[in-house]
């Protein structure tokens, strides 16, 4: 009788989970049947359990178990302002390491909760945990939407890249835009987070402005963005991207596969579905966050992802990815330096404004790339013998100097039958022979709805028709190498350098076009005149 006793001390027999659709829609109880569904480790270890816990610290017991450990990174749009009060909080994403009750901690489970200087806000902490068996992400949130503090469903991410804007708004997917962990500034210097290339003072216990919450036990697990991309962002997707592939190719006979919805599984590779923030590595001095300066103290290097979609036409890098082996991709990396004076000039003749006043980004020249998540996927395409390399080459090709946000590339989609076959390849098989079948279908498509002259269609098909479509393309990345390092010489430098800064606004304006919720500020993005 005594236990009996205890275990409902510990916990009523009639808690349950809850679920919510979206923001604003009725919650209830979720049943029997669709927690069974749920199968990862936060559920697990958390819900399953103790479906009513609110308390961070009991959650994150729960998750840790006796050897599992704690990473704590923090992230905000006005990450370097020290000002503390009302109205400013920061974001903390916490990942864990280790095995508890025989499950992997990292990279499958992560909580997101804001903090001001005193306290953890706990009426809007999020979680996502991996489901390997199911292989999904699923999203949770603890707030009070529907009266009494209490954890929600809140979805997951299968068929999360068909839904459409009015189908995510409100939801976990309306920045998890395929499903998978989104880390927006993934390459260095990343921009709007805690890292060792932009320390945030007042986050440490021994700094003359730090927060009082800095004090706390938990800030001795603070960790640098460096640590989040390497040992959970990147590991993540890949696992992700990997099972999304899996999820739309099935075995036939012969020894071959084949794509069960050939345009969703290509969609990556012609489609900006997500971006990351990429910028020069070095400051603006033109922030407004700790004091507005004078402008940069040294010269400014524009990434080589601003002009193409450098990453995956070279491979290698810090994704690792195999790429298309195009190495000139990356002497794009040498192509502009700013004088410190060309970079505040530019600046100051575009009226670059953060609410209303002359500011620029923390890290100069901050400008969307092609995603991570984007990319990996078509690089598993290429490495598991879906596509071949040629065929990769030619998407990349057409709008080559536009790798985001390509109305042209997204317009040849429409060519990718249905279904098509392959023959899997592993790393050390030789690669496909071109054309294969996709090829050939793709090319009997395009010629038979018209090719214009000039036109996006005559680009691809001519390569897609050419025996040495990636000699093709090395040629023409090398052509515009040349015609852009040329054009950065003499007097035509100064008109240069505004067309290439015009066009990295307007790539921020398409930004936050396309998925504005990942927008959270007026810091993420300066904005500039149209001159």
């Amino acid at each position: 009788m005594r236990l009996v006793v205890l275990a409902l001390m510990v916990w009523p027999a009639t808690a349950q989970l809850r679920k919510q659709e979206r923001e604003g829609a009725p919650v209830r109880n979720m049943t029997a049947a669709e927690r069974t569904q749920l199968g990862d480790p936060f559920f697990l270890l958390v819900l399953k359990p103790k479906p009513n816990e609110t308390r961070l610290d009991e959650i994150e017991k729960l998750i840790v178990g006796r050897s599992g450990k704690r990473r704590l990174f923090v992230v905000s749009e006005e990450v370097m302002d020290a000002a503390a009060g009302t109205g400013h909080s920061r974001r903390t994403v916490t990942g864990y390491t280790g095995v508890n009750q025989g499950m992997q901690l990292d990279p499958n489970v992560s909580l997101s909760v804001f903090f001001t200087d005193q306290a953890f806000r706990l009426d809007d902490l999020e979680a996502m945990g991996w489901d390997d068996a199911r292989n999904r992400y699923n999203y949770y949130k603890l707030d009070r939407q529907g009266g009494a503090l209490t954890w929600k469903f809140r979805g997951s991410s299968v068929d999360a890249d068909k839904l459409t804007p009015e189908q995510r708004a409100g939801t976990c997917l309306r920045c998890h835009i395929t499903g998978g962990p989104v880390m927006k500034e993934l390459p260095i210097p990343w921009n709007n987070w805690h890292s060792f290339r932009s320390l945030v003072g007042y986050l440490s216990p021994d700094s003359p402005n730090a927060w009082a919450i800095a004090k706390s036990p938990r800030f001795l697990d603070l960790a640098g963005a460096q640590d989040f991309e390497t040992s959970f962002v990147l590991p993540s997707i890949k696992q992700f991207d990997g099972r999304r592939v899996d999820a739309l190719t099935r075995a036939v006979p012969g020894g071959r596969r084949e794509a069960t919805d050939g345009r969703r599984l290509l969609r990556p590779l012609f489609e900006t579905l997500e971006y990351n923030l990429t910028s020069a590595d070095q400051p603006s001095g033109l922030h407004p966050f700790p004091t507005r300066g004078d402008g940069p103290v040294v010269d400014i290097q524009v990434p080589d992802t601003f002009f193409l979609n450098a990453n995956l036409l070279a491979g290698g890098g810090f994704t690792r990815y195999q790429g298309l082996g195009i190495a000139e991709a990356r002497q794009f990396a040498d192509v502009l330096k700013l004088t410190p004076a060309e970079y505040r000039d530019t600046v100051k003749a575009f009226q670059t404004r953060i609410g209303g006043r002359e500011f620029d980004a923390n890290f100069a020249w901050l400008v969307p790339e092609a995603s991570h998540a984007d990319n990996q996927m078509a690089d598993i395409l290429v490495r598991r013998g879906i596509v071949t390399a040629e065929f990769a080459a030619a998407v990349l090709a057409v709008d080559l100097e536009n790798p985001v946000f390509s109305q042209d590339r997204e317009s040849l989609l429409q060519f990718v039958p249905a279904r098509f076959r392959f023959k899997p390849r592993n790393a050390e098989d030789v690669p496909p022979a071109h054309p294969d079948e996709l090829t050939t279908a793709v090319i009997q498509a395009v010629r038979a709805s018209g090719v214009p002259a000039g036109s996006a269609r005559e680009t691809f098909v001519k390569l897609l028709e050419d025996p040495q479509p990636v000699q093709r393309v090395r040629e023409a990345v090398a052509a515009y190498l040349a015609r852009q390092t040329t054009s950065l010489e003499g007097v035509a430098r100064a008109a240069e350098i505004r067309r290439l800064y015009r066009r990295m606004l307007e790539r921020r304006i398409a930004a936050q076009k396309r998925i504005p919720d990942l927008v959270e500020s007026n810091f993420l993005f300066p904005t500039g005149s149209a001159q």
